[in-house]
């Protein structure tokens, strides 16, 4: 880039607020564009946008979630549910205290036709069961059965999972009106044969983590045996949700986010049409065979305004 040189103050100089303000006019580019600017050279949060409304981000923050154990000494450890329509599991802490982002946290976050709600979390589970769960005549049924020289045996496909999603109160700063944010079920819509679940278009806030992962061993080329269980330690499940209410419409005062929890959810087709549902009916396995445990995480959002 080119340089700007002005000779330093001397002794005897006049000093003036014009002789000032003439150092400076080199500085000064009232045409700036796309060949003498670059937009790395802009910290764009420091600058108005249209229509004078302040920062392009003027509110962002983020919490803890979750029961706060670094080497997950103690945990929080959710069962299997087994009806539907259930209510979900609220994110918390070991001694039962939902936490959340809430009044005192949140600032004031006002969703315009202007704005873009950007939010994203983490947190840390562990999926527990006993015995074989995969291994069942389920409806939906977590196993595809693979024809071999003596007859048939099960594949579990992998679609057995708990669902994390996101819900908010936009009602008062109360908190006693959550619901799922625009885009999301609840997973309690009635589908067919007493399946209840949600399409996987009204999944778009839902972060997924497999109830249990199982192998062939290398020998059983021809799947003769069952699957057998692979041991699944702590790990990271991680979301984001995206909310343009300059498409989707205005929403008002957001006072609270909180993440929930359902389980255990299959995959489902029904009419062409790709579900995420709960499985229930699991014989022979009650709400302690399939576990989810969770220590801590976070939660937080960016309100976005439109340049």
């Amino acid at each position: 880039m080119s340089r700007i040189e002005r000779d330093p103050i001397e002794d005897g100089d006049e000093i003036t607020a014009v002789s000032l303000n003439t150092r400076f006019n080199d500085f000064s580019q009232s045409n700036l564009n796309a060949f003498n600017t670059r937009d790395a050279a802009i910290d764009l949060p420091q600058f108005k946008i249209q229509n004078d409304r302040g920062f392009m981000a003027p509110v962002a923050t983020d919490i803890a979630i979750g029961e706060q154990s670094l080497k997950h000494t103690t945990s929080v450890t959710l069962n299997g549910q087994t009806a539907a329509p259930a209510s979900p599991y609220i994110i918390g802490d070991a001694g039962g205290n939902p936490t959340y982002i809430g009044p005192l946290n949140i600032g004031l976050v006002n969703i315009t036709s202007s704005d873009i709600l950007r939010v994203y979390w983490h947190l840390n589970v562990r999926p527990l069961y006993s015995g074989d769960p995969w291994n069942t005549n389920d409806t939906p049924d977590p196993e595809w059965l693979m024809p071999h020289s003596g007859g048939q045996a099960g594949a579990y496909n992998w679609g057995t999972v708990w669902a994390i999603y996101l819900q908010w109160d936009i009602t008062d700063a109360t908190l006693t009106n959550w619901v799922e944010v625009p885009f999301q079920g609840d997973f309690n819509t009635a589908i067919a044969g007493g399946v209840v679940g949600d399409p996987l278009a009204a999944c778009t806030a839902t972060s997924v983590v497999p109830a249990f992962l199982t192998r062939h061993s290398a020998t059983d080329r021809v799947m003769i045996n069952q699957d057998t269980g692979v041991p699944v330690g702590w790990r990271s499940v991680s979301g984001a949700y995206y909310y343009d209410a300059s498409m989707a419409g205005a929403v008002g005062t957001v006072y609270g986010l909180r993440l929930v929890v359902k389980g255990p959810m299959s995959m489902w087709n029904n009419g062409g049409t790709n579900y995420l549902v709960h499985q229930t009916a699991i014989p022979g396995q009650g709400g302690t065979d399939i576990q989810l445990e969770h220590t801590d995480g976070r939660l937080g959002f960016i309100l976005q305004r439109l340049g």
